[in-house]
């Protein structure tokens, strides 16, 4: 449903519509205040139909809760959350620029690498806003870190000034949630970006988000997702194996620091990762304070301005661009009907959000070996982060 240039809470003026995706729709707006003042935000909204599915509006607003907490210049800001007409709008920071998904592909499609240092200081914003949800505090003064859960390249938005923010906490899991939103078995993020201990009915867990900021960076240098394949059942039994190519192999520019980094960030086993985002982080600032001469940033807005100017010519559009968190390319994640296969994407193509039953796939298809259970604890890290069942 296209809202036009409706009025929304009496202050949020719709412009355009900037992207729409399997649940939601996302629009261009401007907020106006005294004296000419106006700013440019976005404006999530559910389609009308999912308005009656209570998993739907629950992931909304939990969206809406967490953000709203999470203050860091590397994270898409929460501004507000409005009801109106029986639907609720979310209203956030609009990033000029592109997502990381769309630069990897206009490099990959030019046959061009990105940089090494640009690569890098993208996954150094992307762990300074991790590390912010991580290490987040509740209302009563207690550590209520966030899992984000779904970390990709559509989910890092690159700005023409060189800012990296991540963005969607659609399936973000925090511990002070009060009720649960993912059924036991299951499992919430792209495919393609789980780590090994998920698909195996772990938890997600820091350790879990930081494997998906490695895989990110390995495909940010290398323009092919780490893990793919002709199905999901392919992808699954990939990422178990979780063979990893020498980025040295892909890339002869690439310093051993860096390469080591990406050895220890993809570990098969979570205990061999960083301990957290910030010691990922600092690591790789290390190794990109080699580039001397290099401003990252200004590289970073220069390639940004550059893809998106290339986009505009392949799309023949001459609006604005959207960025990551205004292509709403994501299926809700809920229970999918087990009697229905479903394909994954095409690895040029936007990957749904996927909900994948552990049980009903091995019984379906008995290509693991050994049982399938239900997410319990997590595997012991450096920081002996132990909840309960991830059934959120």
């Amino acid at each position: 449903m296209d809202l036009g240039s409706r009025l929304i809470d009496g202050k949020y003026q719709l412009v355009a519509l900037a992207g729409e995706g399997g649940m939601a729709s996302v629009y261009k707006a401007v907020v106006r205040g005294a004296a000419g003042f106006q700013r440019t935000v976005a404006v999530k909204h559910i389609k009308p139909e999912f308005r009656a599915l209570k998993n739907y509006i629950d992931m909304f607003i939990e969206e809406a809760r967490v953000g709203s907490e999470l203050a860091h210049p590397n994270i898409v800001q929460v501004h507000d959350f409005c009801s109106e007409g029986g639907s609720y709008y979310l209203i956030m920071e609009w990033v000029e620029g592109i997502d990381l998904g769309a630069l990897i592909k206009v490099n990959r499609d030019a046959v061009r690498d990105i940089p090494w240092p640009v690569a890098a200081s993208i996954a150094i914003g992307t762990l300074r806003g991790l590390g912010a949800a991580h290490d987040r505090v509740g209302l009563d003064g207690r550590p209520a870190p966030v899992i984000h859960r779904d970390v990709s390249p559509h989910n890092v938005l690159l700005g023409l000034n060189g800012a990296v923010k991540l963005s969607d906490f659609g399936l973000a899991r925090a511990r002070d949630r009060a009720a649960s939103l993912t059924a036991p078995g299951t499992v919430k993020g792209k495919l393609s970006y789980l780590a090994p201990e998920v698909t195996f009915g772990k938890p997600n867990t820091v350790q879990s988000d930081l494997f998906g900021v490695g895989s990110v960076l390995w495909e940010t240098l290398t323009g092919d997702r780490l893990f793919d394949g002709k199905n999901d059942i392919e992808i699954f039994k990939k990422i178990r194996a979780c063979q990893i190519p020498s980025i040295q192999a892909r890339r002869k520019d690439i310093p051993a620091a860096l390469a080591a980094i990406l050895e220890v960030a993809l570990s098969a086993d979570p205990t061999h990762r960083y301990a957290t985002a910030d010691e990922f982080a600092h690591a790789l600032d290390q190794v990109v304070k080699q580039a001397v001469g290099v401003n990252t940033a200004a590289a970073l807005g220069a390639a940004v301005a550059e893809a998106r100017a290339q986009l505009r010519v392949v799309d023949g559009d001459t609006d604005d661009l959207p960025t990551t968190e205004h292509r709403t390319d994501e299926m809700a994640a809920v229970e999918p009907d087990p009697d229905i296969d479903e394909p994954i994407e095409p690895a040029d193509t936007i990957e749904p959000v996927a909900t994948v039953d552990l049980h009903q796939l091995h019984k379906r298809h008995q290509l693991f070996g050994g049982d399938l259970a239900a997410p319990t604890t997590v595997p012991g890290t450096r920081r002996r982060l132990t909840p309960g069942p991830d059934h959120d």
